[in-house]
């Protein structure tokens, strides 16, 4: 039976099926390995399992119940036998600190979901729980075909962040897997469809509107107390739990995510979404531009129409670099456009930060009426360019010019002396500028 010692860590007993006698073993988790001996001591442990990605579990069940774990020995799989809830114990206390194999034996594969270029997303059924879960599989020759291993530590990267997350605005991951071609990412699964598909077919509500912006606010304001960056906030990565119900969504798709200490600050995102800072050489941006690409989401659900267009998506990202942004909420609310206007600020430095947001009166207004944005309050809805399709850049070998921001030793530099004194207009400078025969771009 197991023996607690701290909130990651404990002992069970084991054993090792022979065939004349099985042999008896004592098992220690600790903070970074598993240690497997025929004393309690774990002075001289015969087995060890360092708790790394490099290393595998492998696991036996029946009848719906855990039966038991095996580890590579000397190139060879070595199976112990244990206590059903134990091995539970065990299966808990490792997520995401190794790779489990052979997911058929916990898994059921059913439909597929939806498929990229690395990557399909399949529902799957646990066997022990008979619960239905999300797996993303990745393929491993994608994974492994940069020589700098990039792709690899990004995966690790959004694995060891994801572990972490705990919030009910966020996807929770739930397991993962290493096969002999695929790497698998088990996540809930979300009952509903992305932002994205629901804003085609729906007219939304300002009350709605209210409830998805509050509802990622709160769970980039969890992500801010975490110092984690998301950096590729979109339509497409905010996805319903439930059907139908938009203060039920989550954000997902955690690839590109870093934390703050990462001295890594490559421009990275969709087009349309990316925060100013992102493109400037050298300049430490913050949980920010998250809080930017949030605003531009919040600038889209008003008035059904993107702040940066263009026909292709170098277009939407060369105007999104340059900061040429449409202006179509000239009838909304005080409330609404002073929130959105801190939210898109050029200057991070001024830009209002999730905690702050979430106390702004715009949360605060009171909408008459449920049948749409133009009927509630009269914004002015106009013609959406042509549907571009997302691309998404990381450092860019792939899309446009590889642009790598490291982040500045010392002393900052100011936003504005980053910029030179003749950067682009500010959101502010943008708004109160009056029209000169262009409806969507400030000239």
């Amino acid at each position: 039976m197991q023996q607690e010692i701290s909130n990651t860590s404990f002992q069970m007993q084991c054993k090792r099926k022979h065939f004349i006698k099985d042999k008896i073993y004592h098992l220690l988790l600790d903070d970074d390995r598993i240690k497997i001996s025929e004393t309690v001591n774990f002075q001289q442990s015969k087995y060890l399992l360092e708790l790394n990605f490099e290393s595998q579990m492998y696991w036996k069940t029946e009848q719906d119940q855990l039966v038991a774990f095996g580890i590579k020995y000397h190139k060879t799989l070595k199976w112990f036998h244990a206590n059903s809830s134990d091995l539970q114990h065990l299966y808990k206390n490792l997520f995401g600190r190794v790779f489990f194999g052979n997911i058929s034996t916990i898994y059921d594969s059913k439909e597929i979901l939806g498929s990229g270029a690395s990557s399909k997303v399949y529902r799957v059924i646990n066997k022990l729980t008979h619960c239905q879960f999300a797996s993303k599989c990745i393929r491993k020759d994608y994974i492994y075909k940069r020589e700098d291993k990039e792709r690899y530590n990004r995966m690790i990267q959004e694995i060891e962040l994801m572990r972490k997350l705990d919030h009910e605005a966020i996807v929770k991951m739930i397991d993962i897997f290493e096969g002999e071609k695929s790497f698998y990412i088990i996540l809930e699964l979300l009952q509903g469809e992305s932002l994205h598909q629901f804003f085609k077919k729906h007219s939304l509500t300002l009350t709605q509107i209210r409830q998805i912006i509050s509802r990622c606010l709160q769970a980039l304001c969890y992500l801010d107390i975490h110092n984690i960056i998301h950096r590729d906030l979109k339509l497409e990565n905010l996805v319903l739990n439930e059907k139908g119900k938009v203060e039920s969504l989550k954000i997902i798709d955690f690839g590109l995510a870093i934390y703050t200490s990462n001295p890594q600050r490559q421009l990275c995102g969709t087009p349309g979404y990316i925060a100013p800072e992102m493109f400037i050489e050298k300049y430490p941006y913050t949980t920010k531009v998250d809080i930017f690409s949030l605003g531009t989401i919040f600038y889209k659900l008003l008035c059904k129409k993107s702040l940066f267009n263009g026909n292709t998506s170098e277009e939407i990202l060369e105007n999104n670099k340059k900061f040429l942004w449409n202006n179509h909420l000239k009838n909304c609310s005080d409330e609404t456009i002073d929130l959105i206007k801190q939210m898109l600020q050029k200057d991070p430095n001024k830009r209002i930060s999730a905690c702050q947001a979430l106390q702004h009166p715009f949360f605060m207004e009171k909408f008459i009426g449920e049948q749409g944005v133009a009927e509630e309050s009269p914004h002015e809805i106009v013609r959406t360019f042509p549907h571009t399709k997302p691309m998404q850049i990381i450092n860019s070998n792939d899309n446009i010019a590889d642009i790598k921001i490291q982040a500045i030793k010392g002393s900052q530099q100011s936003f504005d002396q980053s910029l030179g004194s003749n950067y682009y207009p500010s959101f502010d400078e943008g708004y109160n500028k009056q029209k000169n025969g262009s409806d969507h771009i400030i000239e």
